[in-house]
């Protein structure tokens, strides 16, 4: 029996893992995995080792205080892999986290493989990470085709598999209302960040409705801090990829919802906020022209960016009635085709590799 354990530390990772999940179960009956995922994987039949909530914070300066914590889950999941010793270990994203599990585990037991699902962003910053990577993982899928070079130069075996999204995410009508969508992020700290400018300015933006979309565990905390009975909080995946298809425009946070949101064809512009010493640091190392996929991808600034100083409630409102949609929904038909290789379906693809490691 092939025994598969699969780490996913947030999010986007959860949703990723989800899906791979579901190829591997529709390949083969002849297979044990253990995960440490959220809701999406736990939705797949797998109880998480514990909540990934408690490890999903971004940022530099916004880590510090969690360290002991996320310690603490670092051990845990290295003690538990060298319990169940399985035959292959997919970490997914989440490097801050993945890494050092991989690196524990590699000390007290070498026999076990490790691949890696989403390389660090070496071609934007910290480029010495890829000869790293090459010492740390066995191999390394990658979810955007320009990404394998700044690996396979320092000797890890990668290959681009396409980007999952593509799988579920899709423009499935031209026809759209004048839902504003809210997206403030997948973290705590992003949400108390950004939510607040959000809300405030869609009250400045003609439309019908507000809705955010959002994780169950963060319902909550948007509650408190919309207070307003006029603003729709959703947390069923089913309603949101449909909300997504029909939504007229979207104020998001730069992350993987910017993907989802072009493949099914919505209008957005997208924002983000760090602390100043985060923002300082990141900008001091960075060595890219944006913060969306989106524009990374098609290298072209099809997507507004307000970031830091630029994310207000006036930037916001001027950027949204000015938006050229017709342009945008244009060039996000172009998308598609980069996160693709061939005709496999990207998770199926991963299964297999998965599979047959």
């Amino acid at each position: 029996m092939k025994k598969i354990y699969i780490i996913a530390g947030e999010p986007s990772g959860d949703f990723l893992g989800a899906g791979i999940i579901d190829a591997i179960k529709a390949t083969s009956n002849d297979v044990e995995i253990n995960v440490v995922g959220g809701n999406l994987m736990i939705q797949s039949g797998f109880r998480s080792l514990f909540d990934i909530k408690n490890i999903a914070i971004g940022g530099i300066m916004e880590v510090i205080p969690h360290i002991l914590k996320v310690r603490k889950y670092i051990v845990a999941t290295v003690n538990d892999i060298i319990k169940k010793r399985p035959d292959v270990v997919l970490t997914i994203d989440s490097p801050g986290f993945c890494f050092f599990v991989t690196k524990l585990v590699r000390k007290r037991d070498a026999g076990i493989k490790f691949i890696h699902l989403v390389a660090p962003s070496v071609w934007a910053w910290r480029s010495g990470r890829a000869k790293k990577l090459a010492k740390l993982y066995d191999e390394l899928m990658t979810l955007f085709d320009f990404e394998p070079k700044y690996f396979i130069k320092h000797g890890l075996r990668t290959t681009f598999v396409g980007h999952p999204a593509v799988e579920k995410f899709y423009d499935a009508s031209n026809k759209r209302g004048s839902t504003l969508l809210l997206l403030p992020g997948s973290r705590l700290q992003e949400v108390k960040t950004l939510l607040p400018i959000f809300v405030n300015a869609s009250k400045r933006i003609k439309c019908d409705q507000i809705i955010i979309p959002t994780l169950p565990h963060l319902v909550s905390t948007i509650e408190t801090l919309v207070e307003c009975e006029k603003i729709k909080i959703v947390s069923c995946e089913i309603e949101k990829t449909e909300l997504y298809r029909s939504a007229g425009m979207a104020i998001v946070a730069s992350g993987t919802a910017t993907l989802q949101l072009a493949l099914s064809g919505c209008p957005m512009i997208v924002c983000y906020k760090l602390s100043k010493i985060t923002y300082y640091i990141v900008k001091l190392l960075a060595n890219v022209k944006y913060i969306s996929l989106v524009n990374i991808i098609l290298d072209k600034a099809v997507v507004p960016e307000l970031i830091q100083e630029d994310c207000t409630v006036e930037s916001i409102v001027h950027s949204v009635n000015n938006l050229d949609t017709n342009l945008q929904a244009l060039h996000f038909r172009n998308l598609r085709h980069r996160l693709v290789n061939g005709n496999i379906p990207p998770s199926q693809r991963i299964a297999n590799i998965l599979l047959n490691s």
